[in-house]
């Protein structure tokens, strides 16, 4: 089959503009996870997805509900818990990571939960999207890139320097949280689309190659937003084209993106 014959594919369709829309929006987040040096957090998220997971199966639902209810939940907390206990974000997730780990394997122990069943959360498909994780991707997406429209100026501030855009009258502490909340349900939404595994394709790599090339802040949000949507659609694309696992061709077209950004321009 070729690719003329896969577009009128409903299945290729939803596939092809859930791409569009996750690639674009969702690397937006890696810039927020950058900025504030949040790669322990998406690994805490990811753990907290397995403890939800074991917890869906202990009492008879499907794995993926309680993992997408357990990042929900770690998102809404991260912020606040991190300026109650006045440590930084990277510290409460690193605290979060090894806490859920350990009730996960106790869970697996107790209950006689088949692990494998869980651990299937780290695989994910982009073509196992149903109708309302397609809504959810596009209402999240709305979500980011509206926040980013209307805080264009808070955010680049509390990015930069969080006291500066405090001292200057922005609600610093309050954008922060909401940026955190929304990078862990972009981790969610993430984590169906390549799997929890390759989660650094949309969120990261297309982040960190517009963070090389851009020149402002503007260029960084509009290359970032580009190089995802290239990440996902070509990657999507190209696992058809040569019959390949679609997250780890997303992955790879990220990683060449990357790669082309810091072989061809210097800093």
């Amino acid at each position: 089959m070729t690719l003329i014959d896969y577009i009128h594919i409903p299945l290729f369709q939803r596939a092809l503009i859930a791409c569009m829309i996750g690639g674009s929006c969702l690397s937006l987040v890696g810039i927020v996870v950058i900025q504030f040096q949040l790669t322990v957090v998406r690994f805490a998220l990811m753990h907290l997805a397995l403890l939800g997971g074991a917890f869906g199966l202990l009492i008879g639902m499907k794995p993926m509900p309680g993992a997408m209810l357990a990042i929900l939940a770690g998102s809404l907390l991260f912020g606040p818990l991190s300026a109650k206990v006045k440590l930084e974000p990277a510290i409460t997730g690193a605290f979060l990571m090894t806490g859920s780990l350990a009730a996960a394997l106790m869970l697996f122990h107790i209950g006689g939960i088949p692990a494998m069943d869980v651990f299937g959360l780290f695989a994910g498909s982009i073509l196992t999207l149903t109708s309302l994780d397609m809504w959810l991707l596009g209402g999240i997406s709305l979500i980011i890139v509206s926040l980013f429209v209307v805080c264009y100026r808070e955010i680049q501030l509390v990015l930069h320097h969080a006291d500066h855009a405090e001292w200057l009258g922005i609600p610093a502490a309050r954008i922060r949280n909401v940026l955190l909340f929304l990078t862990g349900i972009s981790i969610g939404i993430a984590m169906k689309l390549v799997g929890a595994l390759l989660i650094d394709a949309l969120l990261l790599l297309p982040a960190m190659a517009a963070t090389r090339v851009s020149r402002t802040y503007k260029q960084l949000l509009l290359l970032s937003s580009l190089f995802g949507t290239l990440t996902a659609v070509g990657g999507y694309i190209a696992s058809l084209i040569f019959n390949l696992p679609t997250g780890a061709s997303i992955t790879m077209v990220g990683v060449i993106i990357l790669s082309l950004c810091y072989t061809f321009t210097r800093k």
